[in-house]
């Protein structure tokens, strides 16, 4: 069975998803570990076409250009995240609209970077 959580560390949000390999737990958590469930989002779903960050961090390259035509797949852009890059990736074709974010701003979990019509 899997399980999603909306994780906070240090003000980053992250998403995570756990498994229950065989129905009983793997390992006890301490006696002082405080388990609740998951945070209902608090944010509507991003609109048609928007592509959003996964997870917060700061912009390192927008790789495509207002105009340009992408297909599914291709690097839109990429964060930087507790020195890890992350690729962004379209989900479908399209063409950029807009751009919302520049190289160097910070973006949280969820927040739309550019779109897509």
């Amino acid at each position: 069975m899997e399980r999603s959580f909306r994780i906070t560390v240090d003000g980053q949000v992250f998403m995570v998803t756990v498994e229950e390999l065989d129905g009983t737990p793997q390992t006890a958590l301490p006696s002082s570990a405080v388990v609740s469930a998951p945070a209902a989002p608090t944010a509507s779903p991003p609109a048609q076409g928007a592509v959003v960050s996964h997870l917060g961090g700061t912009v390192d390259e927008i790789s495509v250009k207002v105009g340009q035509h992408v297909a599914a797949g291709d690097r839109l852009a990429t964060i930087e995240a507790m020195k890890m890059k992350n690729a962004i990736f379209a989900s479908s074709a399209g063409t950029v609209k807009s751009i919302e974010v520049a190289a160097g701003d910070t973006v949280s979990a969820g927040q739309v970077l550019l779109r897509l019509g």
